[in-house]
């Protein structure tokens, strides 16, 4: 019985690190719903196998603590006005989950072993990894087909996943993986080159230029592990440090005489192109320091980077790019958002982690640190841990890496306990994908058979999800697109898009903003706002325009407004 239940715990976790990960349907307003719903209810389900059988104590990493310790940070952020209510319930359940995720790889890591564990952490991503350079494969040379279980992208390299970064960071977990289980003799030389190729080949053609970066960091890992390797593991992995890199740039040269003036722009080209990593980083990063030191013990709110951000556009102009929903580098990004606190904590587990690593640098956690590696170096330049699915990968290897572990009792009453906590986690998931898809068909104005919803009824879901579901903020920003500029329930409107600008300042609220403060009296804050407006969205100035000349026969308190519009004085 414990066999078969181990079996099939792996199972599961062998399909959380693969399934959502090749999941085709992205659809506004949340593009990953369904991929980061998957991986929740995966992760959940391969906790109830473990949850029966033997008596023995569980035990919890210590490096738990992190995600642990943002839970009361982000519920101080909601008593100081930080952070809403619907956002700390979320950011509360995915660290909840993550924790939940650690548990479940220690308790594996008891029952089939470390080398067990990492086994099939290795298989599964390089399994997933190639099932993704594949459906990344299909969109490059087989668009034409239109097959429905693969995303469509214009013939871009970005698989699946349908982000180009985040395409690369999982190919290059699954390359990690497959030269760990190279080192380890359980993937020979043939089998190594024919799983790099379409890794190396496809992480190039999404146009991501972290990939250079993972070549270098993998051959460094290699390189020390190496030092502490002997015999035939020693020279595999020494080999594997030196060639990766240049394995890395022979495809590239390839790539170029295959495609010398096809319509994919490799990672190569960007660099040349653009000389390093574009100069909009830098202005991002500047302003989270900025944001950082206007609150610097708390930060100023989970989720607050894109209002933070928009308040400060005239001192951080992007040239009309838009407002960033982060600052695209993890330390940044929580020291704007969690400021010295969340600092501390990220620094305090970071430091115990990598002693734990140094008490027990075995085959598993240098596998951990791979990966943590690419996720890291990732999470530098873009937020791959604020998708469940790669949060989950993080959260694995943090667990694996990590020597240092509390043993918890192993009672009856606490395995019933841990069982209703995946019950009721299990019963939240299916609530939130009721209300979610719900409002997604609302949002797209069309049912998932593809029939018209009536404006009625689309209104009429749109309001039930802001009334009533954890998708507020969400319901509230399809209300700001379609809400037209009029003086009818003024304070209603105002209020409805203040909640709505203050979650995300897209360009159809930010305007619209502007317009009912002016109507509401506030001249001098309608200006402000604009003014933002303009500079964050300059290509949507001329729409903005008509659409407040169209508005002025019944709300002539808008001239002046128009007459800024008119002359872009900004």
């Amino acid at each position: 019985m414990i066999r078969l239940s181990n079996r099939l715990a792996l199972a599961l976790l062998a399909l959380l690190l693969t399934l959502p990960f090749l999941g085709a349907r992205h659809h506004l307003p949340i593009a990953t719903f369904r991929q980061e719903w998957l991986a929740a209810a995966l992760g959940l389900c391969a906790l109830l196998p473990l949850l029966a059988g033997d008596d023995d104590a569980w035990e919890i990493p210590r490096s738990a603590l992190l995600p642990a310790a943002f839970v009361p940070l982000v519920w101080l952020q909601v008593a100081a006005g930080g952070t809403t209510f619907e956002q700390a319930v979320l950011l509360s359940l995915y660290l909840v989950w993550a924790l939940l995720l650690m548990l479940l790889a220690c308790r594996l890591e008891l029952r089939v072993g470390r080398a067990g564990l990492a086994d099939v952490l290795a298989w599964g991503l390089v399994a997933g990894a190639l099932l993704a350079a594949a459906s990344g494969a299909a969109q490059l040379w087989w668009p034409q087909l239109g097959l429905p279980w693969i995303f469509p992208s214009d013939g871009r390299v970005i698989g699946n996943i349908a982000q180009a970064n985040n395409f690369a960071d999982y190919l290059w977990l699954g390359v990690a993986a497959a030269l760990w289980l190279h080192a380890r003799g359980r993937l020979p030389w043939p089998a190594l080159a024919a799983a790099l190729l379409p890794l190396l080949a496809c992480s190039l053609l999404s146009g991501s230029r972290s990939v250079y970066l993972y070549a270098l960091a993998l051959s460094a890992w290699q390189f020390i592990w190496a030092r502490a390797a002997a015999g035939e593991q020693r020279r595999r992995l020494r080999y594997g440090a030196l060639l990766l890199l240049p394995a890395l740039l022979g495809v590239q040269a390839l790539i170029g005489l295959i495609h010398p003036g096809g319509t994919t722009v490799s990672a190569a080209q960007r660099i040349a192109a653009g000389g390093s990593y574009d100069p909009v980083r830098w202005t991002l990063w500047r302003a989270a320091l900025a944001i950082f030191a206007d609150h610097p013990l708390l930060g100023a709110g989970f989720d607050s980077y894109s209002r933070e951000f928009f308040r400060r556009i005239e001192g951080f102009p992007l040239a009309g790019q838009g407002i960033p929903e982060h600052s695209h580098n993890l330390v940044f990004e929580i020291a704007a958002e969690f400021g010295l606190a969340g600092l501390a904590a990220l620094l305090a587990a970071a430091i115990a982690w990598l002693g734990a690593l140094c008490r027990r640098p075995d085959d598993a956690a240098l596998l951990a640190l791979a990966l943590l590696l690419v996720l890291g170096l990732h999470s530098l330049l873009e937020y791959p841990l604020w998708y469940a699915h790669f949060l989950a990968i993080a959260a694995i290897a943090l667990a694996l890496g990590d020597a240092a572990r509390w043993r918890l009792a192993a009672a009856p009453r606490h395995r019933w306990l841990l069982l209703g906590a995946v019950a009721l986690g299990l019963i939240t998931l299916s609530g939130l994908r009721a209300d979610y898809l719900r409002l997604e068909e609302a949002a797209q104005g069309r049912r998932s058979d593809g029939t018209p919803l009536p404006p009625a009824t689309r209104q009429e879901w749109l309001l039930d999800s802001y009334a009533r579901s954890q998708w507020k903020h969400y319901a509230a920003l399809q209300f700001a697109v379609l809400m037209p500029i009029g003086s009818e329930e003024l304070r209603g409107r105002l209020t409805l898009l203040d909640e709505a600008v203050r979650f995300s300042p897209i360009r159809e609220a930010v305007f619209r903003h502007a317009a009912l403060l002016q109507l509401a009296g506030d001249e001098a804050a309608a200006r402000a706002q604009l003014r933002r407006a303009m500079l964050a969205y300059p290509g949507r100035i001329a729409e903005a325009r008509a659409e407040f000349a169209a508005a002025l026969p019944e709300s002539p308190q808008l001239a002046p407004l128009l007459d800024l519009l008119r002359q872009r004085s900004f």
